[in-house]
C-alpha cells in the first residue's frame, strides 16, 4: 500500500507555523491610535470563530511534531483558519467592486496569460483593459482621479498609506502593450514583470491600509497560516511502500 507523505523538511516548518498561530493569539491583533487588543480578546468579546485559530495551530503543531499522517489535513485546516478567511473576504470584495477594478485586475491576469509569444496579442488586450480601468471616465472613484486629488496627501501624509505606488499600474500597462509588438523572450519577461507589478502595486496599497489597524499578532497569524496552506496544498509528496 502506498501513502502520500509530506517532504521531511516540511514538518519542522509546519510545526513552527502551528506554534506561531497559537502564540499570536496572545499578541496584539489590533493596534490603532494607541488602542491594542489581542487576538484572544477579540475572540472572547467579538469574533468567537477566532477560537479556531489557536485550536488549528495547536493541532498542526502536534501533528507535525509527531509526523502524523494527518499533518497535511491539519495544515490545510490551519491555513483556512486565517489565510482562507482573508482570501474569501478579498474575493467577496472583488465581486462587489466596480467595473474599473475588474478591468485592472482582470487585465493584469490577461497580460500574464499572454507571456507566451504565441499569445502576445493578449498582452495588448490586457494592457488596454488595465488603462481603461485606471482612467475609468465613467466613475469619480478611479485611480487616475485619486492620484490627482487632494485626498492623496491625506492618505499618504495623514494616514501613511503608500498610494503613489499605484502609478506603476498605467506604466506597467503601457509596457505590456509595447511588449505585444515583439515575440522575443525579452518581451515575454517584460509582460510577466508588468502583470506582477500591477498586482503588486494593488496589494501593496491594501497591505499599507491594513497595517494602519493590524498589529504584529495578526500579521504573524496571517504569515503562519499562509505558509501552512501553501505547504498543505502544494508541497510535493513522495510515495512510500
Amino acid at each position: 500500500m502506498q501513502n502520500k507523505t509530506l517532504p521531511s523538511w516540511s514538518y519542522g516548518v509546519l510545526s513552527t507555523a502551528g506554534v506561531v498561530l497559537l502564540a499570536s493569539m496572545f499578541i496584539a491583533w489590533i493596534d490603532v491610535g494607541g488602542h491594542t487588543q489581542s487576538g484572544l480578546g477579540i475572540a472572547w468579546e467579538q469574533e468567537h470563530w477566532m477560537f479556531l485559530v489557536p485550536i488549528a495551530g495547536g493541532l498542526l503543531a502536534a501533528a507535525a511534531a509527531t509526523r502524523s499522517q494527518y499533518t497535511r489535513l491539519a495544515a490545510v485546516a490551519a491555513g483556512m483558519s486565517v489565510a482562507g478567511v482573508v482570501i474569501y473576504q478579498f474575493a467577496r470584495g472583488i465581486l462587489h467592486s466596480g467595473l474599473d477594478t475588474w478591468l485592472i485586475l482582470g487585465g493584469a491576469g490577461v497580460i500574464l496569460a499572454g507571456v507566451s509569444s504565441a499569445r502576445r496579442g493578449w498582452r495588448i488586450a490586457g494592457g488596454v483593459a488595465v488603462l481603461a480601468g485606471f482612467f475609468a471616465p465613467w466613475t469619480d472613484d478611479s485611480m487616475w482621479r485619486l492620484l490627482r486629488s487632494d485626498e492623496l496627501e491625506f492618505l499618504t501624509d495623514g494616514l501613511g498609506v503608500t498610494v503613489r505606488v499605484l502609478w506603476f499600474v498605467p506604466v506597467a500597462a503601457i509596457a505590456a502593450i509595447g511588449s505585444g509588438a515583439s515575440a522575443s523572450a525579452k518581451s515575454g519577461r517584460t509582460a510577466l514583470i508588468a502583470g506582477c507589478a500591477i498586482y503588486g502595486a494593488v496589494l501593496w496599497v491594501l497591505g499599507s491600509m491594513f497595517n494602519m489597524v493590524l498589529g504584529w499578532g495578526a500579521w504573524a497569524a496571517l504569515g503562519a497560516s499562509t505558509v501552512a496552506l501553501v505547504l498543505g496544498v502544494l508541497a510535493g509528496s513522495r510515495r512510500e511502500a
